[in-house]
């Protein structure tokens, strides 16, 4: 039984643009806490500046590293602000469109129909608490940016559990009830 969900433009539009911005800040993430980490950067950066015959301290090192990786940490920003926009358009669409799944409290949907819709629900409450902390980190009171910054830092464990649900999911409709998902949500 295929449920043969029709994604009209805009859906579509909302699902790949948020989903694009937030894999790039996922990208940044990982480049920030792996090969662009400040401490592994100032290292190399002081390797390469001892084949020069240049020494440098730690901490010059580090100040030089954060600065190169502060440029692309931008990027960072830049997709945050297109989530929040994104993110918003989406419960604005969801507010008058209604949602694409069964609520998680009626009756008539199914076990796997529940499990999905408080599955969204999850993504959507990380994603809303992703973008609340990261505003207050940029534009908040400097009182409370250590605590925003900590939940912001936390609240990335919501995505990545997501994403393989996400995937798992789609595989797995699309092998079984809703054959053809993919390419609907792609082409409409």
């Amino acid at each position: 039984m295929s449920t043969r969900r029709h994604f009209p433009a805009i859906h579509r539009l909302l699902h790949w643009g948020l989903a694009l911005s937030m894999l790039v800040m996922l990208l940044t993430i990982l480049l920030r806490l792996g090969w662009m980490e400040k401490n592994h950067m100032a290292e190399m950066i002081q390797q390469g500046l001892l084949q020069l015959d240049l020494l440098i301290s730690d901490k010059q090192a580090v100040i030089i590293a954060k600065s190169i990786r502060n440029v692309m940490f931008k990027w960072h920003l830049y997709f945050g602000y297109a989530v929040a926009v994104f993110v918003s358009l989406r419960f604005i669409y969801m507010a008058k469109c209604g949602l694409q799944y069964p609520s998680a409290f009626s009756k008539q949907a199914s076990g796997r129909e529940k499990f999905q819709a408080w599955v969204y629900w999850l993504f959507y409450l990380g994603i809303a608490l992703s973008v609340s902390t990261g505003l207050l980190i940029e534009f908040g009171p400097e009182s409370i940016e250590h605590q925003a910054e900590t939940v912001h830092k936390l609240a990335l464990w919501y995505f990545i559990p997501f994403i393989s649900l996400h995937l798992a999911g789609i595989i797995l409709a699309e092998f079984t009830h809703d054959k053809g998902l993919v390419s609907r949500i792609i082409g409409g």
